[in-house]
């Protein structure tokens, strides 16, 4: 097996969140994307007023996120692509580093990542999900 690295590059959810968040529209279900403060339906031009704080709520599910799949028993989700990219790059590694020290550890991203999709006997069936999540995202979009 060919040793890969991904080091915590200290990020929290809400570095994520910066960038649009598939949501699933209130109105007709379809993709719609979610900035910080609006919600947009490409397929029936819902738009509404959208403010979530995700740092505080990064290990609980989101009812509207768009990237939802089951996944070793529980709810394997993301706010985007970007996030998706992250947890790839994660859970692939045989070689998990710490972000830097000057970093607040707490509120990585990856340190609040439940034990589930930590663990290695779970590697293949989540990166098996993250793969139904990009297609997802790339054929609803």
């Amino acid at each position: 097996m060919r040793m890969t690295r991904h080091r915590d590059s200290g990020a929290c959810l809400c570095t994520l969140a910066t960038t649009p968040v598939l949501v699933a529209c209130p109105s007709c279900a379809a993709q719609a994307v979610a900035t910080a403060d609006r919600l947009v339906c490409p397929t029936c031009a819902h738009t509404r007023p959208y403010n979530r704080v995700w740092c505080w709520d990064a290990t609980s599910y989101v009812p509207d996120l768009w990237l939802t799949t089951p996944c070793a028993d529980h709810t394997l989700w993301a706010l985007n692509t970007a996030h998706l990219d992250v947890l790839e790059s994660y859970v692939s590694a045989t070689l998990r580093e710490d972000p830097d020290p000057s970093s607040v550890r707490r509120m990585t991203i990856l340190a609040k990542l439940p034990a589930w999709l930590k663990s290695a006997k779970h590697r293949d069936e989540v990166l098996r999900a993250i793969r139904r999540l990009r297609t997802r995202a790339s054929t609803h979009a």
